[in-house]
């Protein structure tokens, strides 16, 4: 497995001369987009019907574009892969896996959470790759994703943790101002955790543990 660093360069190099379109793409899918539904929310926000109506479109939205993120980072870090603005919405052509994962996991979590925090932390980092992995193969099941993220990230979980910690000093301070930087931050750090899941893909793959 390469080092934190070693995929922070790959992430940086792959990044290099595309990041208008890394981006630009944050910027719709993190920013534009849930500033919309907020705005709709608000404005709709004394009618309990409409309100219920926005807030489960929200979800629909947000799996599928969490989906379409990974696919997009994904094309950055695999080689010969071209990413594109269209990945983004990839994940709408399979938004009921898209869905049923994102319900699951939340169920998932929150159980976990709700007994122990510490169980729910394992929870988190244990299912952490299941939307890389739907976003890699779609032809997989929801239960499959879930069962291979696991299995992928057996012996790696407090290896993860601490790459995405070491995220959380440019997160503070992309955060300043206005949260601008983290337009920049959030490409960075998502092309690193896609090279990641593709390393522990691969490990796995050459041992024959995933179906």
């Amino acid at each position: 497995m390469n080092t934190r660093a070693e995929l922070k360069r790959y992430a940086k190099d792959q990044l290099k001369g595309r990041w208008g379109l890394a981006v630009g793409g944050i910027f719709v899918a993190g920013f534009l987009i849930p500033i919309i539904f907020n705005l709709i929310l608000r404005v709709v926000r004394e009618s309990f019907g409409l309100s219920l109506i926005i807030f489960l479109v929200t979800i629909f939205v947000s799996a599928s574009i969490g989906v379409g993120v990974c696919r997009f980072s994904l094309n950055y870090a695999e080689k010969d892969s071209n990413p594109k603005f269209t990945d983004i919405f990839s994940g709408f052509s399979i938004i009921h896996k898209a869905v049923g994962l994102y319900i699951l996991l939340t169920i998932i979590v929150t159980i976990g959470l709700f007994l122990l925090i510490v169980p729910g932390i394992i929870f988190i980092y244990m299912f952490s790759q299941s939307f890389f992995i739907l976003a890699d193969d779609n032809n997989k099941s929801i239960i499959q994703c879930l069962k291979d993220s696991s299995a992928i990230m057996k012996g790696h979980k407090f290896e993860y943790f601490v790459l995405t910690l070491s995220f959380l000093g440019w997160i503070i301070l992309g955060m300043i101002p206005l949260c601008i930087g983290l337009l920049w931050v959030v490409p960075y750090m998502n092309v690193t955790v896609a090279n990641y899941y593709l390393k522990l893909r691969d490990s796995y793959n050459n041992n024959d543990k995933i179906a």
